[in-house]
């Protein structure tokens, strides 16, 4: 029963989060070339990445433990690819030129 019922909640929250994301994605999707040459250079911050890591592996271990395996696979290869964009954007700083006149 409890594993229905956790099952239950996690599905209605994901379906909940997509359909919250859909307007804000299909709203920016027409002006998102504009934004992003108005915006400058993106960056990004691996220690929220390594965060967001860190409770992925926190959710596969609660779904491994319910026994949820998909699940847990899937937060796995979550927490990896939250791994492997830090590491990204690590190099791209480690690696980046500095600006013309420095």
């Amino acid at each position: 029963m409890r594993r229905t019922a956790t099952l239950a909640v996690t599905a209605v929250l994901a379906g909940g989060l997509l359909l919250a994301g859909a307007p804000a994605q299909a709203a920016t999707a027409t002006g998102a070339q504009s934004v992003a040459a108005a915006s400058g250079p993106i960056t990004c911050n691996p220690a929220q990445l390594r965060k967001q890591a860190a409770e992925a592996d926190r959710k596969a271990a609660v779904a491994k433990r319910e026994g949820f395996t998909e699940e847990a696979k899937k937060q796995s290869r979550l927490a990896a690819a939250y791994r492997a964009k830090a590491k990204q954007c690590e190099d791209a700083d480690n690696n980046a030129t500095p600006p013309f006149g420095s």
